[in-house]
């Protein structure tokens, strides 16, 4: 079962653009292997009525902190550009 953290990160792209680090609770955790790209269609017309952004910007990736042991984690990207670690997979 995933834990929601909902909490802002800071993230390092790679040229490609793709999440390669994000720093969380101080400590830089290292994407492995291919982040993948998810968009999540958002529920517009319960909030405000009309649409300002319909999909939210999702990644599912593996990221380990040092040498522990590697978990999956959703990054979310919003409008403003900025990052909140959604989800910790385990």
């Amino acid at each position: 079962m995933p834990q929601i953290i909902d909490t802002p990160v800071d993230v390092e792209l790679s040229a490609d653009g793709d999440p390669r680090a994000f720093i969380w609770n101080r400590f830089e955790h290292t994407v492995i292997g291919q982040p993948q790209a998810v968009f999540k269609r958002t529920r517009w017309w319960e909030n405000e009525g009309t649409p300002t952004r319909i999909d939210t910007e999702l990644w599912r990736l593996d990221a380990s902190r040092g040498g522990e042991e590697q978990h999956r984690y959703d990054l979310r990207r919003g409008t403003d550009g900025s990052w909140t670690l959604a989800l910790d997979w385990g």
